[in-house]
C-alpha cells in the first residue's frame, strides 16, 4: 500500500487482500473480514476510534481469530479508506449504515460481539441505545466519549475557510512518517513499541486520502454525546477496559460511564495502559476479552 494515496481506494483498489466496500447512499463504507482459524464459534464486530482505521485492531484480531472468532472490522466515515464526507454527500447517520452492513453480514442470524476502541466505543453505546437486540455482547476499549456539539459551532465548524484549514494544514504534515511515530507514543505511553514495532506507514496513509481534513470537520459537526440514562437497561454483557495512563480519558468521564452502565458490568483497568494498549498491550487485553465470553458462554 502507497502512503501517496491521493483517491479514496474505492476509486483505485483495495488497500487491503481482504478490503470490502459497502454501498450504501451516496458512501462506501470500507470493511474487513478476518475468519477464524478452525471452528468459528463466535463473530466480532470491531469499530476504531478517533482518527483511527481497521488496522489498529491489528494485534487483537490475530489473537481473537486463533480463539475461533470471526472479526469484520469497518472504517467509520472519514477514517481509514470510507467516504469523506464533503459537502455533496447526502449525510447518512453513521450507526444507520454501519446497522445495515451488519444485518447484511450477520447470514446466520447468530448476533455479534461489538467492539468499540476510545470514539467507536462512543458509537457502540450509541447503537446498543438504539437497538442492542443484535448483540451477544458489547465491549468497551478506552470508550472516549463524544459531545452533543451545539448547532451554531457545527455550522461554524463547517464553513469553507475551516474546512480549507483542516485540509491544507492536514496536507502539510501527513507526510511525515516520524509525526504518527509521535502521535502513537502519546495513545500507548510505550516508546519501544511506537518507535521500534510500530508501522506508522500504516496510521499515516488514510491522512493522505484527498478531503480528509473537510471529512473530520463534517464528523465532529455531527458528533452527539450516547444518552447515560439509557445505558442500564442494556442487557447483553457488558466489559469496559480502561487503562491508567490514558492521556484522552478524562478520569471525570470515565467514572460518568462507569456509574452509568448495567449492574454487574465486567470492569477492569490495565495498569501503565495508553489510550490505545489494546496494541502494545494486546495479550492482556484479548485475555480479559476471552475470559469474559467464555464466562458468559459465548466461546
Amino acid at each position: 500500500m502507497s502512503v501517496a494515496l491521493t483517491k479514496l481506494t474505492f476509486e483505485t483498489g483495495k488497500p487491503f487482500a481482504n478490503s470490502e466496500y459497502f454501498e450504501y447512499g451516496d458512501y462506501h463504507l470500507h470493511y474487513r473480514i478476518d475468519p477464524a482459524k478452525g471452528a468459528e464459534k463466535a463473530k466480532m464486530f470491531m469499530l476504531h476510534g478517533f482518527g483511527c482505521d481497521t488496522t489498529f485492531f491489528d494485534e487483537l484480531v490475530e489473537r481473537y481469530t486463533k480463539a475461533g472468532i470471526k472479526c469484520v472490522r469497518v472504517d467509520l466515515p472519514d477514517f481509514g479508506y470510507s467516504t469523506r464526507e464533503t459537502k455533496g454527500i447526502k449525510f447518512v447517520p453513521q450507526i444507520e449504515m454501519v446497522y445495515a452492513l451488519m444485518d447484511k453480514l450477520d447470514t446466520d442470524k447468530s448476533g455479534w460481539i461489538l467492539v468499540g476502541h476510545s470514539m467507536g466505543g462512543s458509537v457502540a453505546l450509541q447503537m446498543a441505545n438504539t437497538d442492542a437486540s443484535r448483540f451477544n455482547a458489547v465491549i468497551l476499549n478506552a470508550p472516549l466519549l463524544m459531545f452533543n456539539v451545539p448547532g451554531w459551532l457545527g455550522k461554524f465548524i463547517m464553513i469553507k475557510p475551516m474546512r480549507v484549514i483542516m485540509d491544507k494544514a492536514l496536507a502539510l504534515v501527513a507526510p511525515y512518517e516520524k509525526l504518527f511515530n509521535i502521535i502513537e507514543l502519546t495513545m500507548t505511553m510505550d516508546p519501544i513499541y511506537s518507535f521500534k514495532k510500530y508501522d506508522a506507514k500504516k496510521f499515516q496513509g488514510p491522512f493522505l486520502v484527498a478531503d480528509a481534513g473537510t471529512g473530520l470537520c463534517y464528523m465532529t459537526s455531527k458528533t452527539r454525546l450516547p444518552d447515560l440514562s439509557k445505558l442500564k437497561d442494556i442487557k447483553a454483557p457488558v466489559q469496559l477496559v480502561t487503562g491508567n495512563a490514558d492521556l484522552f480519558v478524562f478520569p471525570t468521564k470515565a467514572k460518568a460511564l462507569r456509574n452509568a452502565l448495567p449492574a454487574g458490568y465486567d470492569d477492569h483497568v490495565i495498569k501503565l495502559g495508553g489510550h490505545c494498549f489494546l496494541q502494545n498491550r494486546s495479550k492482556e487485553t484479548a485475555e480479559l476479552a476471552l475470559k469474559f465470553l467464555k464466562n458468559n458462554g459465548l466461546l
